[in-house]
């Protein structure tokens, strides 16, 4: 049996208010990997992007998802990029269940119109956050084994949604 619900998704899907009250719902512990590293780094995402660079915080990913998968009884909400690396993938479905929370462009955008703490997306339009959820949403697909979609509804029924499939 799998330990631990791993969120994924597109940025601004949600993972982290979902999986925060996951956690509380279900009284497992939580984990928001772009927090821990940002903690453990003393730098937030943007600072670790611009003076360290992608390929830099893609590895502390990458050492953080190998130390996860040996977690137990964790709600584990991951960057939206964490999925780009396949070992990752592998790492965090040893001892978790994926859950991809399907945002739809629209929803997307909404949330992220006036976010500037994401590297990836410094002065996005619509049709730069088009293109970077195009480029992954397969991988989302591909790397799940649940998806729910999170379109126009509320966090408790996201959560009850999640708990109604996986228990």
């Amino acid at each position: 049996m799998k330990n631990n619900f791993v969120l994924i998704g597109f940025m601004g899907c949600g993972k982290s208010t979902i999986g925060n009250c996951l956690a509380n719902k279900l009284k497992l512990s939580f984990i928001d990997t772009d927090k821990y590293i940002q903690n453990a780094q003393n730098k937030t995402i943007n600072q670790i992007f611009d003076t360290l660079g992608e390929p830099y915080f893609r590895n502390l990913e990458k050492d953080l998802c190998t130390d996860i998968s040996n977690y137990k009884n964790y709600v584990i909400s991951t960057g939206g990029g964490i999925v780009i690396n396949q070992d990752n993938v592998k790492n965090l479905k040893k001892n978790g269940l994926i859950i991809y929370l399907n945002a739809s462009l629209n929803t997307i955008y909404k949330h992220l119109a006036n976010d500037t703490t994401r590297p990836l997306l410094k002065n996005a339009s619509f049709l730069s956050i088009k293109s970077l959820l195009d480029e992954r949403q397969l991988i989302y697909v591909k790397s799940s084994d649940i998806i729910i979609n999170v379109d126009n509804k509320q966090v408790d029924g996201i959560v009850k949604n999640i708990i109604e499939i996986c228990l």
